[in-house]
């Protein structure tokens, strides 16, 4: 059976209570830098060529300052892969071994990535991703803000290469655009 080959890990989402105040932290005190927004509620910020490698989400009003021993504040951290033909093989994989597909196979707006996330055996997500954007000193960036009520944020493919339904948050999208 195949077997993946993750070349680094990659980079880690996680859930904020201010995403403001751990910006100012993540800038002032780490030295990272932004990369993009998705509304005011998720920035991606890198500490090299990559678009990202940390994402900060605000949690939603009704889990600020209420830490649940048993959620976890990472949303999911990833390993990086060499193409979209591996992610596809890694799909197959996952599939063939019965594990929990979580979002995906599909390609993110911010940092233009493919990407397939699943569940681990305690239920962490686990991502895989490849062709990240790389903003370099020759390559200038400019960071954006990108809608999060887009398809395209979350999904430049629009779901056609997703082998589950979309998370929740995403099926609203799709439903908000019906009405």
């Amino acid at each position: 059976m195949y077997t993946p080959s993750p070349r680094k890990l990659g980079h880690l989402v996680l859930k904020v209570n201010d995403v403001q105040a751990s910006l100012k932290f993540y800038q002032e005190v780490v030295g990272l830098t932004v990369s993009d927004w998705i509304d005011d509620r998720m920035v991606f910020l890198r500490s090299s060529t990559d678009h990202h490698d940390l994402a900060l989400l605000q949690l939603p009003p009704h889990q600020i300052g209420k830490q649940d021993p048993e959620q976890s504040r990472i949303e999911h951290f990833s390993y990086h892969v060499e193409s979209i033909d591996e992610i596809m093989k890694i799909a197959d994989m996952l599939q063939e071994r019965g594990i929990e597909i979580d979002r995906g196979v599909g390609r993110h707006g911010p940092g233009d990535n493919t990407f397939i996330v699943f569940k681990d055996p305690d239920g962490n997500n686990v991502e895989f991703y490849s062709d990240m954007l790389q903003i370099t000193a020759e390559k200038a960036y400019q960071a954006s803000t990108w809608n999060g009520k887009d398809l395209d944020t979350f999904d430049q493919w629009h779901l056609k290469e997703f082998l589950v339904e979309p998370p929740e948050r995403i099926s609203a999208i799709l439903n908000s655009d019906k009405k």
